[in-house]
């Protein structure tokens, strides 16, 4: 999927398993982008971490290529939420990023991130309090748990790799990610090492809220969801918008939900 300078799109709803480029952008189907600016929707209860904001790094500060081959993070994680469905998801980084400057972001610090991201109030997790039932994609009531496991027996690998490396295998399945853009296809969300360090220039919310979006934006697709439009003027727009692209006249959002337990949802956008 391709994120227009800072989210991806579905490429089209058969490739919603196939989701690339993801980060709340639109154009290729499956990242969830967020950059850094001021806080969003409800930041203060969807904001997952509260560290100080880390500088920024350049283009040209950032890897564009490693080794193509991962370290998954290892050991289990504990079992995040109550809900009825268990998404077993590991953790991967890519092997040789040449870090220079740029604290580096090994495997356990990328899973201890995601794990904060899933554990917020208004995550995925939320879902055991506040079901959901959405008729487009089939869900009844539905909720998750989540649990990290370090082997190769998960639902989902989540991995952090360099552009080079995210566009060779997410172009593998069709998505074509510019060397910006992120994606999920089949069992597997590709994280672009240069949006997870920068953002999404001009959208406005902060560096850990970005990865809150990323992250949830992505899990929604591989739950089953597809992009969504925004559903009302002057409301949180659905994190599986492309707000980075256009807020459509929502407010920006990093969650699932919202403080009310209201799934925030919106008409399924054009793939």
């Amino acid at each position: 999927m391709r994120i227009s300078g800072r989210m991806l799109v579905p490429i089209s709803l058969a490739m919603v398993l196939a989701t690339a480029a993801c980060g709340l952008s639109a154009r290729a189907s499956g990242q969830a982008e967020v950059p850094r600016s001021g806080p969003a929707a409800g930041s203060a209860e969807q904001n997952p971490v509260s560290s100080p904001t880390p500088e920024i790094p350049t283009d040209e500060e950032i890897p564009t290529r490693a080794a193509g081959t991962f370290t998954r993070a290892a050991g289990t994680g504990r079992v995040i939420g109550t809900g009825k469905k268990r998404v077993r998801y590991s953790v991967s980084v890519e092997k040789g990023i040449a870090w220079g400057d740029i604290p580096a972001w090994k495997p356990d610090r990328f899973a201890e991130s995601i794990e904060q991201v899933l554990a917020a109030p208004n995550g995925w997790a939320t879902s055991a309090q506040h079901p959901v039932t959405n008729k487009a994609v089939n869900l009844s009531r539905a909720s998750w748990s989540f649990q990290r496991v370090g082997t190769s027996k998960a639902d989902v690998d989540v991995r952090l790799a360099t552009p080079r490396t995210v566009d060779r295998l997410c172009g593998a399945s069709g998505v074509d990610t510019e060397g910006v853009y992120s994606c999920k296809y089949g069992k597997t969300i590709m994280i672009n090492l240069r949006r997870w360090l920068q953002g999404s220039p001009g959208y406005p919310v902060t560096i850990e809220e970005y990865h809150a979006g990323v992250i949830n934006h992505e899990f929604g697709h591989f739950l089953g969801f597809a992009h969504m439009k925004c559903g009302a003027l002057g409301e949180p727009g659905p994190v599986m918008m492309t707000q980075t692209i256009d807020l459509g006249g929502c407010l920006p959002n990093v969650s699932p939900f919202v403080g009310d337990g209201r799934f925030v949802s919106g008409p399924w956008a054009p793939s």
